[in-house]
């Protein structure tokens, strides 16, 4: 029996008719589905890059056959049929590419496949992978499985800075010679185009779900951004230098609203809060945070609809990988999220029936507004281009 370990690590648009615009609303469908299952799972901080899973599920769904390939194609939403959306993929991946060539962002978006033996793997998938995926073939060494996850954890440590320091262990390969690996990165370094003044950085007070704490706060008055506003809720999306990636806060008026938005977020919704955004001059105080998040995203694709990509003798992936009873052994995931007075490192309820986010807000006239991020929202890294969300999470204080 051989099991296939795919590994992750650490996309809010309309539809559109151009490849990576179908490509970047597939992925963002794909990251408020996860965004769900995440909120559910803590009250507290999370991080996650739904660019890096819709990855991995892209690649399994050109490696998979049959009902196990129309369950990953659901769960990536690749509703023009695979051939298709495998194609709008590489469009993606080569206008973020494009975006990482210009040098005014840090940006490596890194797809390996690994085996101690190439022939596992199919020709035709094999270019496949290397044409829309820019995955590069890479061998296990020969040895022991501490030998083979050294090996891993090494490549994953270069692609991301350090950032993730180990993402799978020995017992990943229980049988070193039949193991195959898939292994995915999204890393991202800017600085904004308006930095903070570290001076003005203090410790304020932060209303956490449980109590009020004491934490480093960054101040920027009166700066010029885009913000939207309604009655639950304020909207700032702060730019990087190059104009080409920026973070959205989501900040909820009360705990109350923010339970109700978190458990409505759509694409719909985000399109509908990003076309009331103008710019105004803001008064902005903004949490200095970091964190990690890391977990096994099988029972989240599982919930999803993708049910035979773990079932060995279920599972298809003959498209993929040569004959033999392959199957999904687990899908693991990191990501991190840092935002200072330079800029943004990422390394990856019941409902009432008002609609919370109420309804498309108007564009603000150009005006002074207060922007106090003081108790827990939802943030957003976009790139601007496509609208593709790179990563998103919540922040809840420390």
């Amino acid at each position: 029996m051989r099991a296939l370990l795919t590994l992750l690590l650490l996309a809010w648009s309309l539809p559109a008719q151009e490849p990576k615009q179908q490509a970047a609303a597939a992925s963002n469908a794909h990251a408020c589905e996860l965004f769900q299952f995440f909120r559910q799972m803590t009250e507290g901080n999370f991080c996650f890059s739904p660019f890096s899973s819709h990855q991995i599920a892209s690649l399994l769904t050109a490696a998979a056959n049959g009902e196990t390939q129309a369950e990953l194609a659901a769960v990536a939403h690749m509703a023009d049929g695979t051939a298709k959306g495998v194609e709008n993929t590489g469009a993606l991946r080569a206008e973020l590419a494009a975006t990482a060539g210009r040098g005014a962002l840090g940006l490596e978006i890194t797809n390996s496949l690994w085996a101690a033996d190439a022939s596992d793997f199919q020709p035709s998938f094999l270019e496949s992978a290397r044409s829309q995926f820019g995955a590069t073939l890479q061998k296990l060494p020969k040895g022991d499985a501490t030998t083979c996850a050294a090996a891993v954890n090494l490549w994953v440590r270069e692609k991301t800075r350090g950032r993730v320091p180990q993402i799978v262990g020995p017992a990943s390969f229980a049988s070193p010679e039949r193991a195959v690996v898939a292994v995915n990165t999204v890393y991202l370094k800017g600085r904004w185009s308006s930095p903070f003044d570290p001076r003005l950085t203090k410790p304020r007070s932060f209303q956490t779900p449980s109590q009020a704490v004491m934490l480093p706060t960054m101040l920027m008055p009166l700066g010029a951004f885009d913000y939207a506003e309604a009655e639950s809720w304020q909207c700032l999306e702060m730019p990087m230098t190059s104009g080409e990636v920026s973070v959205l806060i989501l900040l909820p008026r009360n705990d109350p609203a923010r339970l109700k938005i978190e458990a409505s977020l759509s694409p719909e919704h985000w399109n509908a809060v990003r076309s009331g955004i103008a710019n105004c001059d803001v008064n902005v105080m903004l949490p200095r945070f970091g964190y990690s998040t890391q977990l096994s995203l099988k029972a989240l694709w599982q919930a999803l609809g993708a049910k035979r990509l773990f079932q060995a003798g279920a599972a298809d992936l003959s498209n993929g990988l040569s004959a033999g009873n392959w199957f999904i052994s687990d899908v693991s995931h990191e990501a991190m999220i840092e935002v200072n007075e330079l800029g943004a490192e990422a390394a990856a309820a019941t409902l009432g029936p008002r609609d919370p986010f109420g309804a498309a807000p108007n564009p603000p006239k150009r005006r002074n507004v207060s922007f106090i991020a003081n108790r827990p929202f939802i943030w957003v890294l976009r790139h601007q281009a496509t609208g593709l969300i790179l990563f998103m999470g919540r922040y809840a204080g420390a």
